[in-house]
């Protein structure tokens, strides 16, 4: 039997070292205005899971794609170190192109929806061994050996073979997609929702099917999901993203316990609980608003216009204003925002200036008494040339560091960072 696609020798000598294999330095992907992936930082080890989270839309797919360099990533660095053939492992630079057809060996990805991920003209066989064909790994009956194998490990009988994916149940597709994922045999493989297309009963096979394969074969995974439950069982760090940030990160054991970041604890309060006694869903926990749009992020941190412990520093401005004049004012006045932090108001058809200005003053006098944070951001209110300018304190958005704790990156103001606190590149994780 062939074995290229096990844990060969070279991959013997590179998983005892403990080093980071994946690196993603200042990641910026935009579609235009659209900033879906916006300077995200982050490291994988060798044989350890990253599990990524967080609601629709909020840019993991798209941050999945383009370490990969499936999409053109507008800044930031992608490396990966690995041994090509029989050299010892390096680090490549993927954003350069820096021989990446070799390096595209080493780094797989498993799409969320498997029907739509094979080629539906294509038997079983032909679509597990186009990658070993492409790639030289083998050809003629070695070819059928290496399929039959592989189909061995994912739990598929020799039958499948000749089956087209059309015939085959969501599950067996899906393993499919991880045979023609190991059969290079990577050791960094994107996970991209694998399981959300199937049944509960089948997912749970899935998943155990990965854990096996990464024990045994010595893989790295980039874990996406929504799923809170599912990053519990296969993670061993967690890093949470809120339209195209990461907001926190840290390993599993202490985000789970202790998260920091109000989005965080959100998403693990919707974790749904088999105690009866704890099926109860609290009104703090429930997230107002929704969802900021990527083409527009509020400025300072992009949470704060739904978050329920923010404050004035954290980047209240002329958005958030306009939404809060539209509902209490409504056609009375017309706004303008110059910038992200200083609006313009001046009075409807038919309304004086003068009563504008003492109605918004009584607003936001108003507004700081009961220490709103929205007014208290306001640094200044005044009338000029017929119109109303109101200036907001400027804020920077907070940065993703060491807060509190050892190991534990949140981006939130309301923890002080930690004495000594190390970024994630010049602390190896």
């Amino acid at each position: 039997m062939a074995t290229s696609y096990s844990a060969g020798y070279i991959r013997g000598k590179v998983s005892k070292m403990s080093q980071v294999i994946f690196e993603v330095e200042h990641l910026k992907k935009y579609f235009g205005p659209v900033k879906a992936v916006d300077d995200v930082s982050f490291k994988v080890r060798r044989g350890e899971t990253l599990g990524l989270v967080g609601e629709s839309g909020c840019g993991k797919t798209t941050l999945g794609r383009t370490i990969l360099k499936l999409l053109e990533p507008t800044a930031g660095k992608v490396y990966i170190t690995t041994s090509l053939g029989d050299k010892p492992p390096r680090r490549y630079d993927i954003t350069a192109g820096e021989r990446l057809r070799e390096l595209r060996r080493s780094m797989q990805i498993i799409y969320q929806d498997p029907a739509s991920s094979l080629n539906p003209r294509m038997i079983i066989r032909d679509i597990v061994g186009e990658p070993l064909k492409f790639h030289r790994l083998a050809k003629g009956d070695e070819l059928q050996e290496m399929i039959i194998d592989l189909f061995k490990q994912v739990g598929l009988q020799e039958e499948h073979l000749w089956r087209y994916p059309y015939e085959l149940s969501g599950g067996q597709r899906q393993r499919v997609a991880i045979a023609r994922a190991i059969g290079l045999n990577p050791e960094f493989i994107v996970l991209d929702e694998p399981t959300s297309a199937l049944d509960v009963s089948v997912q749970a096979k899935v998943l155990k099917l990965l854990k096996r394969l990464q024990r045994d074969l010595k893989l790295a995974y980039l874990f996406i999901t929504h799923d809170m439950s599912v990053i519990d069982y296969m993670s061993d760090r967690v890093a949470v993203m809120y339209v195209g940030k990461i907001v926190e990160i840290s390993k599993k054991y202490r985000l789970f316990n202790e998260p920091m970041h109000p989005y965080t604890k959100a998403l693990l309060s919707a974790i749904p609980s088999m105690n009866p006694s704890k099926r109860k869903l609290s009104m703090v926990e429930i997230l107002p608003g929704e969802v900021a749009s990527p083409r527009n992020p509020p400025p300072g941190c992009r949470f704060h216009p739904r978050c329920r412990s923010g404050f004035n520093e954290c980047g209240w401005g002329s958005d958030d204003l306009i939404t809060y004049l539209k509902e209490k004012m409504g056609e009375q006045i017309k706004l303008n925002a110059v910038e992200d932090f200083q609006l313009e108001i001046w009075p409807g058809r038919g309304r004086d200036i003068t009563h504008i200005e003492t109605m918004l003053s009584d607003l936001v006098t108003k507004g700081k008494e009961r220490k709103e944070p929205l007014f208290e951001a306001i640094d200044s209110l005044k009338k000029e040339d017929g119109k109303i300018y109101v200036s907001f304190k400027k804020t920077m958005e907070p940065e993703l560091i060491e807060r509190v704790q050892e190991d534990h990156y949140v981006a939130c103001l309301l923890y002080p960072p930690r004495r000594g606190s190390q970024s994630l590149y010049t602390k190896d994780l």
